[in-house]
């Protein structure tokens, strides 16, 4: 059996049927592979799938009407939907059948209820290369670009955070630039030296999982971007996933909001 993965709808459009973008329609669950029956092991907050109810233990039986006897036919089923598209998911829950309308969301959406415009929740990092601890609520003055990933798995992000770095170096002639880029990853401070991915051109700090999840939606697959100003405020996220065909247009568009955002505190 494979290991609990988090269920994602790929964003179909009719003139690419195979592209990718960095934020398709997500449910929000965790589920097992295999052949048997679909069942929910975990529920992202937040996600499409909280909102509607849905609970740890469900067991999906349709989606809009096609059969989902396994959690592969789960995601072929939702392939296609983009975010707000409204689905009907029939489940069964303690054996007893119901149906729940799920109004789909994309990861960035739920990170943006969660974050944008609030101050950033106090965080006990541990920084790689000062050997520090690190609190991002307690940065002031300087506009920092922070990308949560997981070193062990997310293949690409050294080359995005690359570009994170190059583009930031160009800011210094920038009022209120450049802006501190940061690299997350959820680990042990033990672990530093195996975290470390070969090339990483930002500073890399490690997060204990449980303020990792709590604060991102967790996926092996993106970087988790957030721009925070010099006031500690979150102004802006973006899930970016390095192989996903809209990548560089997402990139730029956080440059801008890092941008804006150094402005706003400048003035």
């Amino acid at each position: 059996m494979r290991s609990a993965w988090v269920l994602t709808a790929l964003l179909a459009t009719t003139a690419v049927a195979s592209a990718k973008p960095s934020n398709p329609a997500f449910l929000g669950i965790s589920m097992p592979g295999g052949n048997g029956p679909c069942f929910v092991e975990g529920v992202t907050r937040g996600s499409a799938a909280k909102l509607a109810g849905m609970l740890k233990g469900d067991v999906m039986h349709s989606i809009d009407g096609t059969p989902t006897p396994n959690c592969d036919a789960v995601l072929r089923a939702i392939q296609g939907h983009e975010p707000g598209d409204q689905v009907k998911i029939a489940i069964a829950r303690a054996g007893r059948p119901m149906v729940l309308n799920v109004e789909l969301l994309s990861r960035a959406e739920i990170m943006r209820r969660r974050l944008v415009g609030q101050p950033m929740l106090a965080t006990d990092l541990f920084g790689v290369d000062d050997q520090r601890s690190l609190d991002l609520s307690s940065l002031r003055g300087k506009t920092a670009i922070v990308g949560w990933f997981d070193a062990r798995r997310c293949d690409g992000c050294t080359q995005v955070f690359g570009k994170v770095a190059s583009w930031t170096r160009a800011q210094t002639d920038k009022p209120g630039f450049p802006p501190m880029p940061l690299a997350v990853t959820p680990g042990q401070p033990h672990e530093a030296k195996a975290l470390m991915p070969m090339g990483l051109d930002v500073p890399l700090a490690i997060a204990e999982r449980e303020v990792y999840e709590d604060l991102v939606v967790a996926d092996a697959d993106r970087i988790n971007f957030m721009v925070i100003d010099c006031r500690g405020i979150v102004r802006y996220v973006a899930p970016i996933s390095p192989s996903a065909d809209d990548a560089d247009a997402a990139i730029d568009e956080l440059f801008a909001a890092a941008e804006q955002a150094s402005r706003r505190t400048t003035k």
